[in-house]
C-alpha cells in the first residue's frame, strides 16, 4: 500500500540554534509541540526555513533524531535530504535511513527533496529511482525556481519539466509535489499527475495559497509564527471545516486570519531563518535567534520594522 503525506498545513520548521552554533533540539521539540494541535505535519531541515545547506551532516541528522523522538507516531514528518551535490544527497539519504533503523522508529517520515538544486532535469526520473534503491521510504520532491536559479545560476531549466514530472508520476516511490510557480505550471503539473488520485500536491509559496489553494495544503514557514490563523486558512481553503462553524464570527476570524498572514509574509519571505528566528525570540518562544550562515542575520532597519510589524498583529 501506497503511504501518502497528509492533506493540509505542513510547517515548514526554523532550525534553533545554540550557543554553539549546534541544533538546539530541545527549542526545537518545544516549538514541535507548540505547532502540534494546529498542523498536520512538518518538514524539519529545509533549505528555505530550515537552513539545512548551512548545516554539517551530523547537525541534519540531529534535527531528525529530536523531531522524530518528539513527534512519535502523532505526526508525519518530512526530513530534507537535498544537498549541492548528488553524492552527498545520496550520503545524507543513507545515513537518515540508517538513523532511523537504529532508533526504531515509529514515526512515519517522508524524504523532503529539491532536486534541481544539484541536478538538471536530463535523466531526473532515473536519479530518483536510484535513491529510491537506498531507501524505500517515499518522496516528496520540491518545485522551487527561485531557489534552484540561486544556487544553479547556469541553470538552464529553473523549473522540473512537465514532460518530467509525468515520469515521475510512474514512480510509487514519489508521493507528493510541493509546488512555487505560476498558475498554468501548476495546471500543467496536475494534468501529468492525473493518473496517481493519491498524489499530494502542496503550494510552498503562501501567497499563492491564499490567492489559489492547491489541492492538499500548504507546506508554510510562517507557521511558525502564527499557527492558528493558517491552520484556520487552510481549513477553510480545502472545505475541511463543518459547515454549521461557517457563521459570521468564524468567518470573521479567517479574514483576521488572511490579514494577520499577510502584513507578515511580505517582511519575512526574503530571508525567512533570519525573520522568522528573531520574531521566536521577541515573543520569547526561542531564547537565541542565531543564523547557521555568516553574515546572514538581520540589519537594524530590518529588525526594527519587524518589531514595528509583530507589535502591529499583537505578537508582541
Amino acid at each position: 500500500m501506497i503511504n501518502y503525506p497528509p492533506r493540509g498545513l505542513i510547517a515548514n520548521l526554523v532550525t534553533p540554534l545554540d550557543e554553539r552554533g549546534r541544533p538546539d533540539r530541545m527549542t526545537l521539540a518545544r516549538l514541535i509541540q507548540r505547532l502540534t494541535p494546529w498542523v498536520t505535519g512538518f518538514l524539519v531541515g529545509s533549505i528555505r526555513a530550515g537552513e539545512g545547506l548551512d548545516l554539517d551532516f551530523s547537525g541534519r541528522l540531529d534535527l531528525l533524531a529530536a523531531a522524530v523522538m518528539t513527534c512519535g507516531e502523532k505526526s508525519p514528518l518530512l526530513f530534507e535530504i537535498t544537498n549541492l551535490t548528488l553524492d552527498d544527497t545520496a550520503k545524507l539519504l543513507e545515513r537518515a535511513d540508517v538513523l532511523l533503523k537504529d532508533i526504531k522508529s515509529s514515526s512515519t517520515v517522508f524524504y523532503f527533496l529539491t532536486p534541481l538544486a544539484y541536478h538538471g532535469n536530463r535523466d531526473l526520473p532515473q536519479h530518483l529511482r536510484a535513491l529510491g534503491q537506498i531507501s524505500r521510504r517515499p518522496f516528496v520532491i520540491s518545485n522551487n525556481p527561485a531557489l534552484a536559479g540561486k544556487l544553479r545560476r547556469r541553470l538552464r531549466h529553473k523549473n522540473i519539466r512537465t514532460l518530467v514530472v509525468k515520469k515521475l508520476s510512474d514512480n510509487e516511490q514519489i508521493v507528493g509535489l510541493e509546488f512555487d510557480g505560476d498558475l498554468t505550471r501548476a495546471l500543467n503539473y496536475q494534468r501529468a499527475l492525473k493518473l496517481r488520485p493519491g498524489f499530494r500536491f502542496y503550494d510552498g509559496q503562501e501567497s499563492y495559497f491564499l490567492e489559489r489553494p492547491s489541492s492538499s495544503g500548504l507546506i508554510s514557514c510562517g507557521t511558525n509564527l502564527v499557527p492558528q490563523a493558517w491552520a484556520n486558512i487552510v481549513a477553510s481553503s480545502l472545505n475541511v471545516i463543518d459547515s454549521k462553524q461557517l457563521h459570521s464570527d468564524h468567518l470573521g476570524r479567517i479574514w483576521q486570519s488572511g490579514q494577520a498572514v499577510r502584513s507578515l509574509f511580505t517582511l519575512y519571505q526574503s530571508n525567512p531563518p533570519a525573520f522568522l528566528k528573531a520574531a521566536l525570540k521577541m515573543m520569547g518562544l526561542i531564547p537565541r535567534s542565531d543564523v547557521a550562515a555568516a553574515g546572514g542575520g538581520l540589519s537594524r532597519d530590518q529588525y526594527r520594522r519587524l518589531e514595528l510589524r509583530l507589535n502591529k498583529v499583537h505578537l508582541i
